[in-house]
């Protein structure tokens, strides 16, 4: 019986290259993950409450992009 506990607690296991290095596997890899919509800017999720049907026309519109284009081009209201 394994202690789940600790059952991930060994260090990956060298595996042997065709070419006879040795490889590791796991870890980071390069390149994954969301890429960034404008480089150098941060982004934040937002969760919003929509119908079905107003979901499915989100989509047809064009989703997130639309969403932020739309922000991009409103006016902002004078605040007082």
């Amino acid at each position: 019986m394994t202690d789940d506990k600790h059952k991930h607690a060994l260090p990956a296991m060298p595996v042997r290259h065709p070419e006879g290095r040795a490889v590791t596997r796991g870890g980071a890899g390069r390149g994954q993950g969301r890429k960034p919509i404008k480089a150098g800017d941060v982004t934040v999720t937002v969760s919003l409450r929509l119908t079905t049907a107003q979901r499915a026309k989100l989509e047809a519109l064009g989703g997130a992009a639309w969403v932020r284009e739309r922000i991009d081009r409103a006016k902002t209201p004078n605040s007082r």
